[in-house]
């Protein structure tokens, strides 16, 4: 786990850890179980579902996915742990670089998705997919690769400001709306997040998520305890009505369990 976690540190947002509980424990004794050990608090993400079976019956296990969701990896932790770590290096060291085999003409393009200069290279594409010609295919599908991806991102910021994470969803909205200002369709979608932002409602659930941040980073670095579950249970009564209030007293709840 320790080893997980230093490499979603090192590699941020080019790697997404997920932990997979695998030997019945409920959500909250896992999650219990994790802040006990200051797992929690990171970029890494927790599960009592599997997203797939890798056909091994021992633990650890792990497997390594590419971007697209390819099985690349699977194997017992002790056995390949060095080698999943290379193969993260090596993907991390060479994504700049157009794919081996794609059409010069995507360079660009490629080089300004890689800057997360997503309009232009959207406009660059639409040019090369209106010439057409033998790279429309390979410019069709980058483009539909970027889209997809931004769609991913608009979900993920909406389910952050209805989940109760204002905070990251107003910080990743600030990321996303400069990658694609000037997009006549995705910057749109991002100034309506915007002002949903400024509504009353989530100007309160802004308010509730700073003093919750602070209740939290002590979680996440001294771990559960009595007296912590009580702040976070005052907490959630002092901002009911808010989603932020409701992660409080689900955390007050599991630190309650055993």
């Amino acid at each position: 786990m320790p080893t997980a976690i230093k490499l979603q540190a090192e590699y941020g947002e080019d790697l997404q850890v997920l932990f997979v509980e695998s030997q019945g424990a409920t959500p909250e004794k896992a999650e219990r179980f994790a802040l006990e050990r200051n797992w929690l608090g990171n970029r890494a993400m927790w599960t009592t579902e599997a997203p797939f079976n890798t056909g091994l019956g021992g633990l650890p296990s792990c497997a390594l996915l590419s971007a697209d969701g390819e099985v690349l990896m699977v194997g017992m932790t002790g056995s390949i742990g060095g080698k999943v770590h290379d193969e993260i290096e090596a993907w991390a060291k060479n994504k700049k670089r157009l794919p081996k085999g794609a059409p010069s003409s995507l360079k660009k393009p490629w080089t300004n998705y890689q800057k997360s200069k997503l309009t232009d290279a959207l406009a660059e594409l639409a040019v090369i997919e209106a010439a057409g010609g033998d790279d429309v295919g390979a410019a069709t599908e980058l483009r539909t690769k970027i889209e997809t991806g931004i769609e991913s991102r608009l979900k993920g910021i909406n389910w952050m400001l209805n989940n109760g994470h204002p905070a990251e969803a107003k910080e990743s909205l600030a990321l996303l709306a400069g990658e694609v200002e000037g997009h006549a369709v995705f910057s749109g979608r991002c100034s309506e997040l915007v002002a949903r932002l400024a509504e009353d409602e989530m100007k309160a659930e802004l308010e509730a998520a700073k003093e919750f941040s602070k209740l939290e980073k002590k979680l996440y670095s001294d771990g559960p305890d009595e007296k912590l579950g009580a702040k976070f249970a005052k907490f959630s009564e002092k901002h009911a009505g808010t989603k932020v209030a409701e992660r409080a007293s689900h955390l007050a709840s599991v630190m309650a369990s055993s």
